[in-house]
């Protein structure tokens, strides 16, 4: 073997095989226009099968809606030909060419390129039928659909999605356009508590429901979809506990907001009419002068949240000043129809009273603007000893010289009431 390897006749003859193989892979893009260097008188077939059939056309003005897809292509020549191009697989096409023709159905023949000269090609079917029409360009709104809805987080509901651009623009040819029935974007829902914003690819659909690919200007668009909990604006109620230190009044209070927002499922909400409750109370007792206090406001049970989760209450403090009214009437209120209510013998039916508050309270107060009265709803037949209550305008103390008053009741029969 080693004698083999040094005799120069085989160094000589594995030179020529590799000069021929050079020569051929440097040459194999010529050998549509050259004569074969290979024998000619051995000759071989091979089949390439169904190919894409390219077609040429004016792509800016029509859209193929109808063609020959691919077409079977034989080849036939020198054996040596065919095993170059097998594994050189030079570039080549079949094709048609509807570069001049207009709108319509065009049934021409199949042409190829690229295929070595020695070969010979058959193209079967040698004619292709292609349909071109005019392209079109329409204007299609886009909408929003909202999947996995149900998986928002508790208590979260989405808003009206925004989207932008409103419209996209779809270029086909005028059959393929008609097709078009909506062009929708797909924005899941899952987990969403705030506000979405994402952009998404427009998907062309027809009226089964079924995706279009058709060219679309733009394939995206932006969306944004408010996410937010159902809310309702309410007041909030500040109450007052225990006495302001002797000689100090209230002159106003100032709340800051004196409405919060509050959040949650939309039943619960509609229970809702105001926001009330212990942490919303002031006080009085341990205030000596103008202060701003601020309290939590509470959840209301069984919604989410609220919104400030704080209030500021601001008590403007000043001295207390004293009007005097003489007779002042005590008014009798909840006296049932079967029942005669009067004062006993003795028993005062108007009082002197003493009002206290911030002067600015005092300077036009009148007698009607202050009730004095006793409650008999629920009292029986006979005297009763009534407490005294008083009503009027806010931040005001009033004292009578008498806190209760004696009243009799009788029953009275239907004819007496006639």
């Amino acid at each position: 073997m080693d004698k083999l390897f040094n005799s120069p006749w085989f160094v000589k003859i594995i030179s020529f095989f590799l000069a021929i193989m050079l020569f051929i892979m440097v040459n194999v893009d010529n050998l549509n226009n050259q004569p074969s260097i290979l024998p000619t008188f051995d000759h071989g077939n091979l089949s390439l099968g169904e190919l894409e059939l390219t077609v040429l056309y004016d792509e800016e003005r029509y859209d193929i809606v109808e063609q020959t897809e691919t077409v079977q292509v034989d080849l036939e020549g020198p054996r040596g030909v065919l095993t170059v191009f097998r594994f050189a697989r030079p570039s080549y096409e079949v094709f048609v060419d509807l570069t001049e023709a207009g709108e319509g159905s065009h049934t021409v023949d199949v042409e190829h390129r690229g295929f070595p000269g020695d070969l010979a090609v058959t193209v079967e079917p040698r004619m292709a039928r292609v349909q071109l029409e005019e392209r079109q360009t329409v204007s299609v709104p886009v909408t929003v659909e909202m999947i996995n809805e149900e998986e928002i987080e508790p208590g979260f509901s989405p808003g009206t999605p925004v989207v932008s651009p409103v419209n996209i623009e779809v270029t086909a040819g005028r059959s393929k356009v008609e097709q078009v029935a909506s062009a929708v974007v797909y924005v899941d829902m899952t987990g969403a508590e705030g506000e979405i914003e994402q952009d998404l690819e427009v998907q062309l659909l027809n009226a089964a429901g079924e995706p279009l690919d058709f060219d679309r200007e733009p394939q995206t668009v932006n969306v944004r979809i408010p996410v937010e909990s159902p809310s309702v604006e309410l007041p909030v109620r500040v109450t007052r506990a225990g006495e302001l230190p002797d000689g100090l009044s209230i002159e106003s209070v100032e709340i800051e907001p004196n409405t919060v927002t509050v959040y949650g499922p939309q039943d619960v909400l509609d229970e809702l009419s105001v926001i009330e409750g212990e942490d919303l109370s002031v006080d009085l007792s341990a205030i000596e002068d103008t202060e701003t206090i601020t309290l939590d406001v509470p959840v209301p049970e069984g919604a989410e949240s609220v919104s400030p989760a704080q209030i500021e209450v601001t008590l403007h403090i000043e001295e207390e000043d004293e009007l005097e009214m003489a007779e002042v009437p005590i008014d009798i209120v909840g006296i049932a129809d079967n029942m005669e209510v009067v004062f006993t013998d003795g028993s005062p039916s108007v009082v002197a009273l003493s009002v206290f508050g911030a002067s600015k309270h005092l300077q036009n107060l009148e007698v009607g603007d202050i009730d004095i009265y006793v409650d008999v709803n629920g009292l029986s037949e006979g005297v009763h000893e009534v407490p005294l209550e008083f009503e009027g305008p806010s931040f005001l103390r009033f004292k009578a010289d008498a806190s209760t008053t004696e009243l009799r009741l009788t029953a009275q029969s239907n004819d007496e009431r006639r």
